[in-house]
């Protein structure tokens, strides 16, 4: 079997070095993957666009989404500020959910050359094993904010990574040796010192910092993307499983531990 490697690597202009990468996983902690993640642990269709300008192909498809941003800077003023704590706590029915923010660049740029994954604390174990068993190449991309690298994206890739290597990957490249090496030890309370928290609790959303460090690989949901929308790959193979029909002589046992 090919060697099974893992290289962490930083911001979104970095997904064009994904070529050759299998599976890439884009991170986010602060705070749109945590927003995605916790919508798709809802059972929410989820999509995920730029710009509300650009979100008519997500109208034509899906009646009546709710349209949310939780960028640091927001990228449209009509689009109503939603965090993961918002959503955790929202009463009534959970309809399909429009998230807009800078990511969806990094996922349509990675997407052309990968399968792309969305991952966040809450679901980082999750995402280690859906990727893990399918894939041998993978590139963890921590998303940043303004064209620079965050501490807390930096950390979770480094977890992730290190998961990664417990199922056998080997870390590709000093620089991802390193960032193990650097944050392996430290706990996700850290996230709550990084400069995007602060200025996130500056802003009056320590709710959603409060969140995110509240939840901690809590959800067993792996994100991916394709095509402007987020799914659970592997609560659709559930799904299938469940429809496929019992044969006349019921269920097979296994023969032979196979």
């Amino acid at each position: 079997m090919a060697n099974r490697i893992v290289r962490i690597d930083a911001l979104p202009e970095s997904a064009w070095r994904s070529s050759g990468y299998d599976a890439v996983v884009c991170v986010d902690v602060l705070l749109s993957a945590t927003t995605i993640v916790t919508a798709l642990a809802q059972g929410r269709r989820v999509f995920s666009v730029p710009s509300a300008r650009q979100a008519a192909w997500v109208h034509s498809r899906v009646k009546d989404p709710l349209v949310v941003t939780d960028a640091l800077r927001s990228p449209d003023d009509a689009v109503r500020f939603v965090g993961p704590f918002w959503l955790a706590t929202a009463e009534g029915k959970l309809g399909a959910l429009l998230h807009v923010s800078p990511l969806a660049e990094m996922l349509a740029a990675a997407a052309r050359r990968s399968r792309v994954f969305v991952a966040c604390l809450r679901n980082l174990e999750a995402t280690a094993k859906e990727v893990s068993l399918h894939h041998q190449r993978v590139v963890i991309l921590g998303a940043g904010e303004a064209g620079e690298v965050c501490s807390e994206d930096q950390m979770a890739a480094a977890w992730l990574a290190q998961r990664f290597h417990h199922r056998g990957f080997e870390l590709e490249g000093m620089n991802t040796v390193d960032e193990v090496g650097r944050w392996s030890t430290f706990d996700p309370s850290m996230v709550n010192l990084s400069r995007s928290a602060e200025y996130l609790r500056a802003r009056g959303r320590s709710a959603d910092v409060d969140f995110v460090l509240g939840h901690v690989d809590d959800v067993n949901v792996a994100c991916a993307y394709a095509d402007g929308e987020l799914r659970d790959p592997a609560a659709a193979r559930r799904l299938l499983q469940d429809d496929m029909p019992t044969p006349a002589w019921g269920s097979s046992l296994p023969v032979d531990g196979r």
